[in-house]
């Protein structure tokens, strides 16, 4: 289930560079030595796109033509190629299925705000895993998307006609995304607890555990969507957009029923941002065939050194392969391998 070899051609800094991969390395050097651009070599493997740029051109070495991917995964070799005037190529997994079959976990600055105010984070991440647990949902969702931006459309041109039409069709769709939602996020949140407990965290944190509360929010607080949208369409007018609806979906983090990020340390908001994302993880590992990686960049950085054990140590516990920069190896942790840059 893992990657075990992976060879850089091209890419980023690297000429031609190869290296070997177990369910747990850490990847190891000062900054600038490349540690973002391997794991960003495996996010491409895996997804057929980066995660750091929409141009999967800028990936190739500035005095190069091309690059050059490849790894083995169970093995079979993945191969990834893009030429800087060509689409780019891969080993035959050109079906829509193939992005849905690996489900990379990326950890960052970015995704460790989690918590904070910016709900398009959690709602980003949330879409992202319901892609890999339910196999209609992109499609759904997409549907969900165009009817919401055509009937905002006829909000700003105060055409009731059409407004009624695609509220209708939205309502529909509506219905479905926020069913699968419900359903599937649901059953994580019940059993997020079981999984904390079976991790290795302290006194400390079992405490903060036992407080904790997550609910789904599906994007409007009572009663049926399209009665709400009814009462609201006076104001949609007048704002020109959809104020209720499944757009507007949401995972609430509480403590004592205040907001996790109100509650808790920088650095214990981060830890806990990555056990929620492991219990996501879990879950995918355990009721889907979906193959699950941790991307974790430059951790020392991102976590305290309290915490840094404590992710660690958590990490060994859950299901998937986990690939780990940092600038310097974090001591008292078991690895499988390491690399250093």
């Amino acid at each position: 289930m893992y990657l075990s070899r992976i060879h850089l051609i091209n890419f980023r800094p690297f000429s031609d560079i190869a290296f070997n991969l177990q369910e747990t390395t850490l990847i190891t050097g000062r900054n600038g030595s490349g540690k973002t651009s391997v794991l960003e070599a495996i996010h491409v493997l895996l997804k057929s796109r980066s995660f750091r740029t929409s141009s999967i051109n800028s990936l190739i070495n500035r005095e190069k033509e091309n690059f050059i991917l490849n790894a083995k995964l169970e093995g079979d070799l993945l191969i990834f190629e893009k030429k800087r005037r060509n689409l780019a190529t891969n080993n035959g997994y050109k079906t829509e299925d193939y992005k849905f079959k690996n489900f990379p976990i990326l950890i960052n600055n970015f995704s460790l705000a989690f918590l904070e105010s910016d709900k398009e984070i959690r709602r980003k991440f949330l879409d992202y895993f319901m892609f890999h647990v339910k196999h209609d949902y992109a499609d759904n969702l997409k549907k969900f998307k165009k009817t919401l931006s055509t009937r905002n459309i006829a909000l700003k041109k105060n055409n009731e006609e059409e407004i009624n039409i695609w509220t209708k069709l939205l309502v529909e769709h509506a219905e479905k995304i926020t069913k699968d939602r419900e359903e599937i996020l649901n059953k994580v949140i019940k059993n997020i607890p079981q999984f904390f407990n079976n991790l290795t965290l302290d006194k400390k944190w079992k405490e903060i555990i036992n407080k904790m509360s997550l609910n789904f929010y599906k994007g409007w607080e009572k009663g049926e969507l399209i009665e709400v949208l009814r009462r609201n369409f006076q104001e949609d007018m007048k704002r020109g957009y959809t104020k209720f609806g499944p757009q507007r979906f949401d995972l609430d983090v509480n403590i004592l029923k205040d907001k996790a990020g109100n509650v808790l340390s920088r650095g214990e908001q981060k830890l806990l941002i990555l056990l929620i994302f492991l219990s996501f993880g879990e879950y995918t590992a355990n009721h889907t065939d979906k193959r699950v990686f941790y991307l974790i960049d430059d951790a020392t950085a991102e976590f305290d050194e309290e915490n840094l054990y404590l992710a660690l140590k958590s990490l060994a516990k859950a299901k998937g392969q986990k690939i780990i920069s940092s600038i310097k190896k974090p001591e008292n942790i078991k690895l499988n391998s390491v690399i250093d840059l």
